[in-house]
Order: C-alpha cells, then structure tokens, then sequence
C-alpha cells in the first residue's frame, strides 16, 4: 500500500516570522553597512544561514558591534535596550513580532496599575526574557501548571502567556489562578497562527500513524507541536532536515503527517517531503 503523505495546513511561517524575515532580508539589501541581529532572528538555523547569504549576520551581544545596524528579532528585546542601541551610535531596525509588541504593552499596562503579574512561558526564551522586563516588581514567572499549584495569588492579578505556549496548558493555569484571586484579567496573548497550528495537529495526529514535525529544536512553538502530536502519535519525529530522518522508523506506515513551526521555510520541508515521498 502506497504511504498517504498529509501536509498540514498550517505548516511554516507565520505573520511575524514572514515579516522579521522580509525586514532584514530588505534592510541588508538597502544598506552600505554592516547589518546584524542581536541573536538569532528566528529560531530556525536554517533560515539563520539564509539571512548570512544574504548580509544579515547574527551577534549574541550588540555591544561588541562598532557599527551598522542591529536588527531587533521576533521575540522582542528587554526594555530599554533599544535606546542603549542607539547611544552607541548604532542603527536600529524593529522586527519585533507584533503580537509580542501587544504583550508587551499589556504587561506595562497593567503592572503600573498595580495588578500582580504571572507571565507563562519558558524563562529560557528570549521572548519571556523581553516580557518580563516590561512589568515592575511586581510579577511571577511560571512554566507550567505544577509551578501554577504551588501559588496563592494576591487579591488583583494579571495572567498572560508567551505568545508559543501551549493554549490547553495556559487555560488550566489561567483558571486555576484567576480561581484562587478576587479579580484576574486574562490577557489573550497566544498568537491566533500558534493556536491554530496546535488545534490542527490534535486532530491529525489523532488519526495518523507516524507524524513528523520539521523545525529548529531550540524553536518553542515547534517543539510544542512536537509535544501535542507525540502526546496523540508515539511515533512522532522532530527533525531540522530531511537528513535526520530514518527509513526503518517508517515500516508499516500507512498515513503519514507533517507539519512545520513557525519559523520553519518551505523549502526545508518541501525537502522533508520529498524524502518521505521515496519511502
């Protein structure tokens, strides 16, 4: 029997992602100058070569630039940071996803009215590092719902999520937290892209005997995907590229799914598909 191959339908780059990509890509192009991002735009090594082929190189810290210009990548940069770019006499160029922006000013917002903040998410990502420093004192990052259990929130709250995160998992803490507080204002921070790739991946890996989610590992909405699909699919493979993929792992596969992060480019899982299609 042939292999049935199913494409999800919301494989690959989103809104912000195309966008970050599109910015730096023009930036380097339009530019006499040096043109850097300060870590890696995205969370995709693939799509961080493409950008060096095309003069966009990444720095891990913007302070050992001499000059040119600093692209701001998708997942934001703490407070404050873009103005100690400029005194230093460099360009800037903003590829913040906009939904990260949005979050961004929720936290301010409700942090200068007094609302204890929870913001979850992964304290390893940079996005959570951007959020975090948008709210005062007055916050608490959580992982997950075990950290969730152990609070006892004050009277006013505010919970929003990075924007990545699972959507089941943040609705369980959300509500767990707005339960044990007077007044909660649940922020809708997980952006519309990530929550439909999440819900389609439920549904197909449901019925699939093998899925294979294409993404950088260090990608959190990818490693996400790969999360909820193995969840539903035992067999499921995240991989970067088609290389890592192994025929044996296939044997008695009849139907077949795939998806791809946000951060992921078409044509590494066009790549993906091809081998799957020689099976």
């Amino acid at each position: 029997m042939t292999m049935e191959i199913i494409l999800a339908r919301t494989s690959g780059f989103c809104m912000g992602v195309k966008r970050a990509m599109q910015i730096a890509i023009n930036t380097a192009e339009n530019s006499d100058q040096p043109v850097y991002t300060c870590g890696p735009l995205i969370h995709n090594p693939q799509a961080v070569a493409y950008l060096q082929e095309h003069g966009v190189d990444s720095v891990s810290d913007w302070q050992t630039v001499d000059g040119g210009t600093i692209i701001i990548r998708a997942h934001g940069m703490p407070n404050g940071s873009i103005d100690k770019i400029r005194e230093q006499g460099l360009g800037v160029v903003d590829a913040t996803c906009p939904h990260v922006v949005t979050s961004q000013r929720q936290i301010k917002k409700y942090s200068e009215q007094g609302y204890f903040v929870y913001i979850i998410g992964d304290p390893r990502h940079p996005e959570i590092l951007s959020l975090q420093s948008f709210a005062q004192e007055n916050h608490r990052l959580i992982a997950d719902y075990a950290e969730a259990e152990k609070e006892q929130p004050p009277a006013k709250i505010m919970i929003i999520a990075q924007t990545t995160y699972n959507a089941d998992e943040f609705n369980k803490i959300a509500q767990l937290l707005k339960s044990r507080a007077q007044n909660a204002v649940i922020s809708d921070s997980i952006c519309q892209a990530t929550s439909e790739r999440q819900k389609e991946i439920k549904r197909l890996a449901a019925d699939a005997d093998a899925v294979v989610i294409v993404g950088g590992k260090a990608s959190a909405n990818t490693c996400r995907l790969a999360e909820i699909a193995r969840a539903l699919c035992p067999r499921t493979f995240h991989v970067e590229t088609e290389a890592e993929l192994n025929r044996d792992d296939f044997a008695g596969v009849n139907r077949l799914v795939v998806s791809a992060g946000a951060s992921t480019p078409d044509f590494i899982t066009s790549k993906v598909i091809d081998f799957l299609k020689t099976l």
